[in-house]
């Protein structure tokens, strides 16, 4: 094991109660990175195939040392307007509200996470906010619920008792996005090969859209239901190629290949009317690289180097890598430009794209964009109280919850990064069962959960399902033929020891078709405030099946022991 983090953390909280019905709530998040693994650094690379360069929206993270917690859209501007980021440190603010309460009425405005899901890892009806995965993905504390991981919005919330069984909530926020990791960066799960995807968050205009729902939830004894219908952009967006705006043509990098295509496309005559180089012998652009410019690739180092990283790159984060070649050669006429055609087969597009990296002397690298999609959220939900005529039965007084999400025309990443998506409908089903439990007079009780999760389209991270297959590691093409459904399994709670010192923790997740994470913890509290957590992700993609085919494909690397110091003031 090598000691890849260390996180220095600071959480405040600040009430003010100004009148009898109004009041201030504050937390305030900091976080240092003291960079005890600082990892890639741009700047080593410099020298070879001139560098990776810079260009086309703000490159803040591909340039120089591991960026850790900075996001910007690719105008340079913080993606969340409540949050002061540098490369090693992050200060923000995940709750600022003025809360108004009168009667059965309920009212919060300002930056605030909005909770209508209470899972372990599965989030059917919590909709309202996206997920902050820059520090550690989803691999924390689990029982937490996705306490720390949630993007606050600015926004304004009513509660309203409607009658002495059914409340209402209803929100309207300022749209905000997941914040992924940056390149190179200890959880990063975007390939490094591709430069940090340009965010047009603000350059889209979404910053000024707004997400808007409602739920109502009802109890009635034993017996209870819910209902929401939300309106929102889905915060995971969608991820398509892009044009560079770099301008880096071949030489002098690429060698002998790199000269002869400069040469032959300098020699052909400008395209002139309704020429386009694809039908007719003429070059739209001036140069190589400003064809380049106007593609998803780039001439650079730490890219990808051969044909079987590409196919494999690709196929990690659930595209086809010969699907993605065709359709960056399709939707941008720089590479057609410079002599390239669509590839029949995994032997021409291994062709095809060894001559790319020849002639570009080394490595190219990818740039992708992201946008988002409005999409209408509708969920039901129902719960029941079990009781049984023994009040010692391990049956009594479990609670089961069953909820349904269905989202029509739901628009997700294409496993070629088309630049329209993939649009369909989706049904997601979630069961959890939990109780209380205690097993003898020595130990307090033990909380317990069962879940289980179907989704019709997409894996629990929103990547949909048709990218699933493909290759593993740095193997000839495999076409990703996808899988027809995602089911997962969860079992977690904690087990306080009798005097409260020590606490046994799990969370297990199960993709049913053979990955798991694992995620034992041990929290020590050995009074004056004073709190250790000891834990250990374990991750692995084939415990049965085909590793292409789960949802910790991509992560089971990550096998990983943390500890969390907390002091409370």
């Amino acid at each position: 094991y090598d000691f890849t983090q260390a996180i220095m953390r600071f959480n405040g909280e600040m009430n003010t109660k100004f009148t009898r019905n109004l009041s201030l709530n504050i937390k305030v998040r900091a976080l240092f990175d003291p960079e005890v693994n600082a990892g890639f650094d741009a700047m080593e690379v410099q020298n070879d195939q001139g560098g990776i360069a810079g260009g086309g929206g703000d490159r803040y993270a591909d340039t120089g040392g591991v960026d850790f917690y900075q996001a910007k859209g690719r105008n340079g501007k913080n993606i969340n307007p409540f949050e002061i980021a540098g490369r090693d440190y992050m200060l923000d603010f995940p709750t600022f509200i003025l809360n108004y309460k009168t009667g059965k009425y309920d009212f919060r405005f300002g930056n605030q996470q909005i909770a209508w899901g209470q899972a372990v890892f599965f989030r059917t009806l919590d909709v309202a906010n996206g997920l902050d995965l820059r520090r550690h993905l989803i691999l924390d504390r689990a029982i937490e619920e996705y306490e720390d991981e949630r993007t606050p919005k600015l926004a304004f919330r009513a509660t309203m008792q409607a009658t002495s069984s059914i409340t209402a909530d209803a929100f309207v926020g300022k749209f905000q996005p997941d914040v992924l990791p940056n390149p190179n960066s200890q959880f990063n799960v975007i390939p490094s090969q591709f430069y940090r995807p340009l965010d047009n968050y603000y350059s889209g205009d979404y910053d000024s859209k707004l997400d808007f729902g409602i739920r109502f939830k009802a109890d009635y004894g034993n017996f209870g239901w819910q209902a929401m219908a939300v309106s929102r952009y889905n915060s995971l967006g969608v991820f398509k190629w892009a044009e560079s705006g770099i301008n880096k043509g071949l030489t002098p990098f690429g060698g002998t290949v790199g000269a002869i295509v400069e040469t032959a496309y300098s020699a052909k005559p400008k395209c002139s009317g309704a020429q386009n180089p694809y039908d007719n012998f003429c070059r739209r652009y001036d140069s190589v690289g400003e064809a380049l410019s106007h593609s998803p690739f780039t001439v650079g180092p730490g890219g990808v180097y051969s044909d079987k990283e590409w196919f494999s790159t690709a196929s990690s984060v659930r595209l086809d890598g010969l699907e993605a070649l065709n359709t960056a050669i399709a939707e941008f006429e720089g590479l057609r430009d410079v002599f390239a055609s669509p590839a029949a087969n995994a032997t021409e597009a291994a062709a095809l794209l060894n001559t790319f990296f020849i002639g570009a002397g080394g490595s190219i690298r990818g740039n992708v964009q992201r946008d988002y999609y409005r999409e209408q959220v509708f969920g039901l939900g129902g719960s029941y109280v079990n009781e049984t005529e023994d009040i010692d039965s391990f049956w009594n007084q479990v609670i089961v919850n069953v909820e349904v999400q269905y989202t029509p025309e739901r628009v997700y990443t294409s496993p070629g990064l088309a630049r329209d998506g993939i649009t369909s409908d989706e049904y997601i089903f979630t069961a959890v069962a939990e109780k209380w439990h205690r097993w003898s007079e020595t130990f307090p009780s033990a909380y317990l959960v069962a879940q289980y999760m179907h989704r019709s389209e997409s894996d629990l991270v929103g990547l949909h399902l048709s990218g699933y297959g493909g290759n593993v590691g740095n193997t000839d093409y495999k076409r990703s033929d996808g899988i027809s459904g995602a089911d997962y399994l969860v079992f977690a709670g904690f087990q306080p020891w009798p005097n409260k010192k020590f606490v046994a923790e799990w969370a297990f997740l199960y993709d049913i078709r053979g990955g798991i994470l694992a995620q034992p913890l041990i929290k020590w509290n050995p009074g004056s405030g004073l709190s250790v957590d000891l834990f250990y992700n374990y991750l692995k993609s084939n415990i049965r099946g085909d590793s292409a085919d789960t949802l910790t494909r991509s992560l089971d690397h990550i096998q990983e022991v943390g500890i969390r110091i907390g002091y409370q003031l």
